[in-house]
């Protein structure tokens, strides 16, 4: 019998309960069916947002690569993917550190920014304020229903949310 398969077969020697431990693993495996070497960087980069002890120093230089490749749709992809909460305000941060245009998803982050989780509604928040492009009026429009009908325990977001939309509505 191989060394490998002594080694699977042994009970002691590998723990399986540990890749799920949501504390030393990140969750977020974005497909890259399909991808170009620049998606794939990309790609690398979010998953590098999630490792555990990154300092400042490394997430501002991602951040900035994440601009210079322009990866708007995939950083929203990985959003709606990422099953963690704190995966989700990690990576809606990077939308707005990223200093990218996110207007074309101001629907999205305003949802976001209505959730009950305090510190994704405050990264979702920042999003939409820091959204610089034009938003039409049959979207702003979306985006009021969507703060206005909010039932998120963030009172005090959601109504910085809905002023910062009227705000554009003028």
């Amino acid at each position: 019998m191989s060394d490998i398969i002594k080694e699977l077969l042994d009970e002691d020697a590998f723990d399986p309960k540990k890749l799920f431990d949501e504390e030393e693993y990140s969750t977020l495996i974005i497909a890259r069916e399909g991808f170009s070497k620049k998606d794939n960087t990309a790609a690398d980069l979010l998953e590098g947002l999630l490792e555990k002890g990154i300092t400042r120093q490394e997430s501002e230089a991602i951040f900035l690569k994440l601009k210079e490749s322009n990866s708007v749709e995939l950083m929203v992809d990985a959003i709606k993917k990422a099953e963690r909460v704190d995966e989700k305000t990690i990576l809606a941060a990077a939308c707005w550190e990223s200093c990218l245009d996110f207007t074309k998803h101001f629907l999205f982050f305003t949802e976001i920014a209505c959730s009950d989780n305090l510190l994704l509604a405050l990264e979702g928040l920042t999003v939409v304020e820091n959204t610089e492009g034009t938003i039409d009026e049959d979207t702003l429009t979306k985006a009021l229903v969507i703060a206005q009908s909010s039932k998120s325990k963030n009172k005090e977001l959601v109504a910085a949310l809905i002023e910062n939309i009227k705000q554009r509505a003028v």
